[in-house]
């Protein structure tokens, strides 16, 4: 293999944009693909919790002026996790460790759409959207070359899928690679919060990741982005009139096993309609709980099925690999698809600075990351999987233990921490 690389990444998400500031810092070259046209297109509002793994990741990657940049950008701190039951009973609490927004280590809720804006500030003219990435081939160098829609093509020495869950990269990488339904689906939206909402929604939520436990296998999760402490200060990256930073809503999402909400295709509804068939599962749930349904702004609302990839052994490895949901897609129930793909980008690009440098070659290093990252990323989508499969219990027995062990984990400080492994 050639010093230095050219390194192209396919999709400008979370983990591949981590990735490209990883290796512009250390002067590899790196183009990054992306098929939407602009920073803001089809870039839904919810918010991401970036946990210490992601927070590593992302202070390993970034210049140190932007990372504390994109830490100031981020909401208030979490102050922890509750567990609630529908009726607003406690079930479990955990403090988080870290509260302070100068700490490092502190779980930071931030919206997907100011986290690009954060992670793109630097990489212009790296990144190059309206490419909609199409296929790849094997060059008579040993390169690779990358097609897009459009007619263009771009070679380079290694080339990284980093395309999310519908990754068109691994369709072709790994065509025995699945990713298949739960049952589950959900349905989310966002309650503004201001001072006259702020005083209806339950304490818990207003600290930090809220998931509440209902009754026939319904869940609910609910979480704040507030900006009390201080105001982002991000410059945009593009001008964006109807963009708000400050803006601070409750985000919260209902699901179920798809058989609860009938025959209705939950997909074809309107903000409106998804909402009644969310409160029509809740009707012996809190007020405050079903208020903030009631309340949620129709043009936020949506439903989505959810997924999870089915674990793969190691494939032989070769100059193209993936990173993030691209491969290890899982469930939202544990929050930790976004801070693996930050661990994994992280990790990616230790393997290919070690390359560029001419410490380690392309394919042993690629192997090793390929191989960790199975392991550890399949491991996070079981663990969410379980969670999925625990809070939607329908059997009354089953969804009694699960309580119970909340409960007994409450009085009891060092198993606590078994409730935030993996973060």
């Amino acid at each position: 293999m050639k010093h230095p690389l050219k390194v192209i990444i396919i999709g400008a998400g979370t983990g591949g944009l981590c990735l490209a500031h990883g290796l512009k810092s250390d002067r590899v070259a790196v183009e990054v693909f992306e098929r939407e046209h602009s920073p803001t297109d089809h870039q839904p509002g919810f918010r991401l919790s970036i946990s210490a793994t992601g927070s590593a990741a992302l202070r390993d990657c970034l210049p140190s002026a932007q990372f504390n940049r994109l830490a100031e950008s981020a909401a208030d701190p979490s102050q922890g996790v509750t567990f609630l039951d529908h009726r607003l009973n406690r079930l479990l609490a955990i403090d988080f460790p870290h509260t302070d927004r100068g700490d490092a280590e502190a779980e930071r809720p931030i919206s997907r759409t100011v986290l690009r804006r954060a992670l793109l500030e630097g990489l212009e003219g790296v990144v190059r959207f309206g490419r909609k990435f199409t296929g790849f081939e094997d060059a008579a160098d040993g390169s690779v070359t990358a097609h897009f829609a459009d007619g263009t093509f771009v070679r380079g020495d290694v080339l990284v899928g980093a395309d999310g869950a519908g990754s068109r990269l691994r369709s072709q990488l790994l065509p025995q690679a699945r990713r298949i339904e739960t049952g589950i689906v959900a349905i989310g939206g966002k309650m503004p919060l201001n001072e006259t909402t702020r005083v209806s929604v339950p304490r818990p939520i207003l600290r930090g990741p809220t998931p509440i436990l209902g009754p026939r296998g319904c869940f609910l999760f609910a979480s704040a982005i507030q900006y009390r402490d201080s105001r982002p200060s991000l410059a945009p990256v593009q001008s964006d009139p109807s963009f708000d930073e400050k803006q601070e809503y409750v985000m919260w999402g209902f699901s179920a096993h798809r058989a609860k909400f009938g025959s209705v295709d939950l997909e074809s509804l309107d903000g409106e309609q998804l909402k009644a068939a969310a409160l029509a599962l809740m009707p012996d749930w809190h007020p405050l709980l079903r208020q903030l349904v009631q309340k949620a702004d129709a043009s936020t609302v949506s439903a989505f099925t959810v997924k999870t990839s089915v674990p793969i052994p190691p494939w032989p490895t070769r100059n193209v690999t993936l990173l993030g949901d691209a491969l290890h897609n899982m469930t939202p129930f544990r929050g930790i698809g976004a801070n693996t793909a930050l661990r994994d980008a992280a990790n990616l690009r230790r393997a290919l600075v070690s390359v560029d440098r001419g410490e380690a070659d392309l394919i042993p290093a690629l192997a090793a990351y390929e191989r960790d990252m199975i392991d550890y990323g399949f491991a996070a989508v079981r663990t969410s999987l379980s969670d999925m499969e625990r809070f939607h219990a329908e059997r009354g027995l089953s969804r009694a233990l699960t309580k119970a062990a909340f409960r007994v984990a409450d009085w009891i400080p060092p198993l606590k921490a078994v409730f935030l492994g993996g973060r």
